[in-house]
């Protein structure tokens, strides 16, 4: 059968998603054969996958502008572009320095195309119930994502070798670029086309974003107690407030402080910031117990995290829209949340003492995996409610920079609790149920703000008429 119009077009874009989430964790499960091939230290390794994290986090909201502005296919056409090309280049890498800064090429890339195709798809399906359907399809398939990321990348490096998790982009870019005439033009709004970037605060989020992210992965060597970490945190922390500053005194700010100081928009990106934090750590945890403490191989290790996977996509794309349009997003995140803690906390305590994969590790990633995958969509959803079309690339921008970045810190804090323990006497294991059980206070800390932040559907109801 073949597809109509409207679904190609989903189809074209959520493959665009599914990949770009794809690209944070698909070289998670090789780094040890980057490590050895191209001369990485232990500090620097975690760049392969930071570089590509904190360029998507620092100028998703340049992207999503850059949509609103010029016209949302043509960004996505360019931003694919580049991420395809840098993809190419990225497997040809010949020293440390090479991938790091194609990968970071990549981030940029993925961070002009993503945000223009959630603005497509909100053109595409304009009507509310057709909306969240497709929202349903999109936050499915980017949660599936990242975790098809891990489990592509064991099987590609024990078949291909390690450069092919970068490769096996370049005939999915092409393909989505040879049908891309289909989408919609999503030409700019007129009131603001005729705007300009504000390049300046792009630089200002995507420094604060970096900086905020070194300062835990150099902690690897200082400590989490050290002066100079407290100082890169202190800087980074001051960056955003300047980038805060800046955006509500220049005539065209990269983020409008109106839309953000919505409740439920800025509720919905502090929520995906902080139960993001989960996400990185969760899946290089798990990931790394099961090759260094269970002994697992690369190839296994993806299957292993398959039933987290399964957990996400059936959630994201069937429960989480269904419980939404019964209940509205508010409940739908304060329960998945719920649920995702609980997982979290099961996991960690299990990990301590790790036995097996069946015992240890199956119970608490499928029960994460399903309360992660019932919150993502419905704060998906809140994050748009009542923005105008005109700012939907930057709404989608928004989301998805919290979520690079929740992911991205949450990965460096994870790392360094790890090693803090195994410093102080602990064994791996212990290590890895730390950084799980940290994570675990800070989704925690999300639902805390969830409750507090987000409107009732009463106060919804209120605040549109």
């Amino acid at each position: 059968m073949l597809l109509s119009h409207r679904q190609l077009c989903l189809l074209l874009l959520c493959t665009t998603q599914f990949v770009a989430l794809l690209d944070f964790s698909i070289t998670m499960i090789p780094l040890p054969q980057i490590q050895h091939s191209l001369g990485f230290t232990p500090g620097g390794l975690q760049w392969v996958i930071n570089a590509y994290g904190v360029a998507i986090a620092g100028f998703l909201l340049l992207g999503g502008r850059a949509a609103d502005l010029f016209g949302r296919r043509r960004v996505f056409i360019a931003g694919l572009l580049l991420f395809t090309a840098a993809s190419l280049l990225g497997g040809f890498s010949h020293s440390p320095a090479m991938l790091v800064a194609t990968r970071a090429l990549q981030g940029f890339g993925a961070a002009m195309f993503s945000p223009a195709a959630f603005s497509l798809l909100l053109a595409v399906f304009p009507e509310p119930a057709q909306r969240n359907r497709a929202l349903g399809a999109w936050t499915a398939v980017a949660a599936s994502g990242f975790v098809a990321g891990l489990i592509l990348g064991g099987f590609i490096t024990d078949l291909l070798g390690w450069r092919w998790v970068l490769w096996i982009n370049v005939p999915v870019g092409l393909l989505v670029l040879a049908l891309s005439p289909a989408l919609p033009q999503g030409r700019p709004d007129a009131a603001a086309a005729g705007g300009a970037l504000d390049v300046w605060g792009a630089l200002l989020v995507a420094s604060g974003a970096a900086t905020l992210v070194f300062a835990f992965a150099n902690s690897e060597h200082v400590g989490l107690a050290h002066p100079l970490t407290f100082a890169l945190v202190a800087l980074a922390l001051a960056l955003l407030a300047l980038f805060v500053w800046v955006e509500g005194r220049v005539a065209a700010p990269l983020m409008p402080l109106a839309v953000f100081l919505r409740r439920s928009t800025g509720g919905a990106n502090v929520v995906s910031l902080l139960a993001n934090t989960a996400l990185g750590p969760t899946f290089v945890v798990v990931a790394l117990a099961m090759q260094e403490v269970l002994g697992f191989s690369a190839t296994r290790t993806g299957l292993g995290l398959l039933p987290m996977a399964v957990a996400f996509t059936l959630a994201s794309a069937w429960a989480g829209p269904a419980l939404i349009a019964r209940c509205g997003t508010k409940p739908v995140i304060v329960g998945g949340m719920l649920l995702f803690i609980g997982g979290l906390a099961m996991l960690g305590a299990s990990l301590a003492t790790l036995a097996s994969w069946a015992a240890s590790i199956l119970p608490g990633t499928v029960l994460a995996g399903i309360g992660y995958g019932l919150a993502f969509p419905a704060w998906t959803v809140a994050g748009i409610d009542g923005v105008p079309e005109a700012d939907h690339g930057l709404a989608g921008g928004m989301l998805t920079t919290t979520q690079e970045v929740g992911s991205a810190v949450g990965l460096a804090v994870g790392v360094a609790v790890s090693i803090a323990v195994l410093a102080g006497g602990g064994t791996a294991a212990q290590g890895y149920s730390g950084a799980i059980l940290v994570s675990a206070c800070l989704v925690a800390a999300g639902l805390a703000c969830a409750i507090a932040i987000l409107p009732g559907k009463a106060a919804r109801q209120e605040a549109a008429s």
